[in-house]
């Protein structure tokens, strides 16, 4: 007798985000799960991948000219991110949960480190920054509108905040996956701007990146890093953009693979 296959639950079909229902002691336990997740996956902070020229390319230019007087690094680690602002950012206010990461300055200026908290909230006033970075972070955060809400917060109006994350489940987040932490997933991008547009931001600019192949290939070469390499930056988004149409959150067959696995926002606050 054949069984049915049982319903995709929806969230593997990016319907509800997994995470974002979760009551105080289901956060607490989250937070537990992730707060050194990512450091033990990476080792120590100057093994993580090098995003410098991707970074400029999809985020940084965006910014123009502009300088600022203080940037909210979310997820901070090393704050090797953070590196193309040189000379740019008076100072950095961090939130990384891995004590291994902290560090005196982020791009040659100041930095402050500070502990993340269960609930998201952000120990700044009101408006007491004009920059704003996430980069892979919220993905790893349960209540991410939460965390999206307390960015608009802490962002003075004309803000800018940029963004990068993987927009596909990252496999079924019910079972173990090699190489991930234990609750990560990735965040659909319909949902990402409905909560961008509830947190009081205008997207300005999204890329999609990060196609199957242009990030693993380079490597298996022994290239360096294939995104902070100019070509293979500007070749992967242009594959990206030609195949954003096939993108989808849950991907069980190869050919729903086929399509860009993150992308960029940079949003301003209004």
């Amino acid at each position: 007798m054949s069984r049915t296959a049982p319903p995709v639950p929806d969230t593997l079909l990016g319907k509800r985000l997994h995470g974002a229902d979760l009551d105080a002691a289901g956060l607490a336990a989250w937070f537990a799960d992730e707060q050194e997740g990512y450091a033990r996956i990476v080792g120590p902070a100057d093994g993580a991948e090098a995003y410098g020229h991707a970074n400029r390319f999809h985020a940084f230019r965006f910014l123009g000219e502009r300088q600022f007087e203080c940037c909210l690094a979310l997820g901070a680690a090393s704050g090797r991110e953070y590196a193309p602002l040189a000379g740019r950012v008076r100072r950095f206010v961090a939130i990384e949960p891995g004590r291994g990461f902290w560090r005196p300055t982020i791009a040659g200026a100041p930095a402050d480190y500070r502990a993340p908290t269960p609930d998201g909230r952000i120990d700044l006033p009101d408006g007491a920054c004009d920059l704003a970075g996430s980069f892979g972070v919220l993905h790893h955060i349960a209540n991410v509108p939460d965390v999206m809400a307390e960015l608009g917060r802490v962002l003075k109006p004309s803000g800018v905040l940029i963004l990068r994350e993987p927009i596909a489940s990252l496999g079924d987040f019910r079972v173990a996956r090699p190489g991930l932490t234990r609750n990560e997933r990735g965040i659909p991008p319909a949902m990402m701007e409905r909560m961008l547009a509830e947190a009081g931001f205008s997207v300005v600019a999204r890329r999609y990146v990060n196609f199957p192949g242009t990030r693993e290939l380079p490597a298996r070469l022994g290239l360096a890093s294939a995104w902070d390499n100019r070509w293979i930056v500007r070749l992967d988004y242009w594959i990206s953009r030609l195949t954003a149409w096939n993108a989808r959150y849950w991907r069980p067959r190869l050919r729903d693979k086929l399509a860009p696995r993150s992308a960029y926002w940079v949003a301003i606050r209004t």
